[in-house]
């Protein structure tokens, strides 16, 4: 077997290794994305409920209600919070999983040169031993004609 169709085993071996990576990547990104959307909702939902606390309380409103309108306030205020600290994770995930993937694909690219630098190898070989056996072939007729 030849030294570049061993190559192309290895680097069918590294193309499923590529496309893990690559799966893994956009679904880092994805999780990313998922988690932006669900701040950008939260922040919106606040500032929406906040406004009709503003309208609520222009009209007037008793304790037990302004209190619970503060509670939920607060809780949403946590949960946005909390869904920022979920991003800044779901980005050094992402980073993680974006250097795994330049990794591999690097490897993938390194063995995909070996291949073309083994073939353009194999080919020259080729072609000395072609053009060997073409002047022994034409050193032999020159023989011949001598003869």
């Amino acid at each position: 077997m030849k030294k570049a169709e061993r190559l192309k085993v290895v680097l069918d071996l590294e193309m499923v290794k590529k496309d893990k990576a690559a799966k893994a990547l956009a679904e880092a990104i994805s999780n990313l994305d998922n988690a932006k959307n669900s701040l950008r909702q939260l922040s919106d939902y606040l500032d929406d409920y906040q406004s009709q606390a503003i309208e609520v309380g222009k009209v007037g409103v008793n304790a037990a209600a302004f209190r619970n309108r503060q509670s939920l306030a607060g809780r949403i205020g946590g949960a946005i919070e909390q869904q920022g600290h979920s991003i800044d994770l779901f980005e050094r995930q992402l980073e993680q999983v974006r250097k795994h993937y330049e990794k591999v694909y690097a490897r993938v690219r390194s063995i995909e040169i070996l291949i073309e630098k083994s073939e353009a190898q194999e080919l020259r070989k080729q072609a000395i031993q072609e053009q060997k056996m073409l002047d022994e072939f034409t050193q032999a007729q020159q023989f011949r004609k001598n003869i």
